[in-house]
């Protein structure tokens, strides 16, 4: 909403300053400030109306003696960051943007399985949402994924040259059929332009290319002619043009121009149709992952939330690096011209987890509970998948995947030497990890802290993998 108004008071009023709406490092800095500002005024109220309603967190009675302390502190605290991150990404994004409203939908969808699954926890003493109901959850999050990157064509198109009121960016191609800097389309042929129509289909309806444009330039009304062989490159520099086929190739780490194709095993290239459900396979596992692995990083004051702040700048800047041909090119990555504003969305985030933090460090005042822990797992998981960054993950979220293989390699442990000596045994003290160190006598802010410190390193490790190509 600010970044519209910003553009129209620059072009109308020429306002100094307004002009830096267009940089997208204004922008996700302004999402950022904006979320946590919100964040930062919401949250006491907040907090007081949770208490209110006695929605407080309880403790587990095998877990760890000194969280008896926590006992009846507030949580669904991840409205908190819903709400925050909603209001950064809104007002400082592009509300054209498809990737936006798709994370933000991702974003109540997830937040809604949470808060269900807290809510029933808290207020009719159960165990809250089955493991049934949150899978079909995370599924519908899944397919609400793949049905939106393979029918938008911002997911999968080349980036337009034309804007919705027509003006024309210059490139050399279109310099050279002859259009000027402040060109701007009225018709294209004998179809009047509309930017809505238009974008993303450089053939008329009849399936041809456009052979001329009628322009205006400098208070005049032009036709432009284009030669027939340069027609169809021409169309579609100026109105981008689909290719669903890219939705399914992500960057393989540490390889130069090197790329995974989900729809393709060996030299044997699949059936669209069965390259949709491998795709929508591998995107529910990643969801689901990245979820139930936050949902189990969340047991310490401050844990999930400082690791997910981390895991989200990392997300930004690869969405600002994947977006921007030059850098794309010079790192050797999938150029995806459309994904600028998951960095301006993934600033809001880094915001709302910081004005959450201020909350819920430690001795924490709220917990973020399932709404938040069960948000920002998906959002990471979706938008690593959006930037193509997706095997980056046990890297960018590595504490969260630290924590899940902790648990999965006690119980298997424990159910084997069961099965074998009648007992079952425990590599852990206790799982999740973050429990171990605790009943090795690390103090919690001490685990914290020190997590914290290797989901750094663990991020800068993903970085060097662009070097490294």
């Amino acid at each position: 909403m600010l970044t519209e108004l910003m553009r129209w008071l620059d072009e109308s009023l020429q306002l100094p300053g307004m002009g830096l709406a267009q940089y997208i490092s204004f922008r996700t800095l302004m999402a950022g400030f904006t979320a946590g500002a919100i964040g930062l005024i919401v949250g006491g109220p907040l907090i007081r109306w949770l208490r209110k309603n006695a929605l407080r967190e309880t403790i587990r009675a095998e877990g760890p003696a000194t969280h008896a302390s926590k006992r009846g502190t507030p949580t669904m605290g991840g409205l908190l960051i819903l709400f925050s991150l909603a209001g950064g990404a809104l007002l400082w994004g592009e509300l054209s943007s498809a990737y936006i409203w798709t994370l933000l939908g991702m974003a109540l969808w997830l937040g809604t399985i949470g808060f269900l699954d807290d809510w029933l926890k808290r207020t009719r003493g159960k165990q809250g949402l089955s493991a049934r109901l949150k899978l079909l959850g995370q599924i519908g999050g899944a397919l609400w994924l793949v049905v939106l990157m393979l029918v938008e064509p911002s997911f999968h198109s080349t980036r337009e040259r034309v804007r919705p009121d027509g003006k024309v960016r210059l490139s050399p191609l279109l310099a050279e059929v002859g259009f000027k800097r402040g060109d701007k389309i009225i018709s294209v042929e004998k179809y009047p332009f509309r930017w809505e129509e238009q974008r993303f289909r450089p053939q008329l309806p009849d399936g041809n290319f456009p052979l001329f444009y009628t322009i205006q330039r400098e208070g005049q009304t032009l036709t432009l002619s284009v030669p027939p062989e340069k027609a169809s490159a021409v169309a579609m520099e100026l109105f981008g043009h689909a290719q669903p086929e890219t939705v399914f190739l992500t960057n393989l780490p540490f390889a130069k121009n090197q790329q995974i194709n989900y729809g393709q095993i060996g030299k044997w290239n699949l059936p669209f149709w069965l390259k949709v459900i491998v795709y929508g396979l591998i995107v529910l596992f990643i969801l689901t992952a990245t979820s139930n692995a936050f949902n189990l990083t969340d047991g310490l004051d401050g844990l999930a939330v400082g690791v997910g702040a981390i895991a989200f700048l990392s997300l930004a800047s690869f969405a600002y690096f994947s977006s921007n041909r030059i850098w794309a090119d010079y790192f050797m990555i999938l150029y995806l011209p459309h994904a600028a504003e998951v960095t301006v969305f993934a600033g809001a985030v880094v915001g709302a987890c910081i004005a959450f933090l201020w909350y819920n460090a430690y001795p924490a005042q709220v917990f973020m509970g399932d709404t938040g822990s069960l948000m920002l797992g998906g959002l990471i998981g979706a938008m690593a998948l959006m930037v193509k960054k997706e095997l980056l993950l046990p890297l960018i979220a590595g504490i969260p995947f630290a924590e899940t293989l902790s648990v999965m390699i006690q119980v298997a442990y424990f159910r084997y030497t069961k099965r074998k000596y009648g007992e079952g045994r425990r590599i852990f003290r206790m799982s999740p990890l973050h429990h171990h160190f605790e009943l090795l006598g690390w103090h919690e802010v001490k685990v914290v802290i020190r997590f914290w410190i290797i989901a750094l390193l663990l991020n800068a490790l993903a970085f060097i993998t662009l070097k490294l190509r």
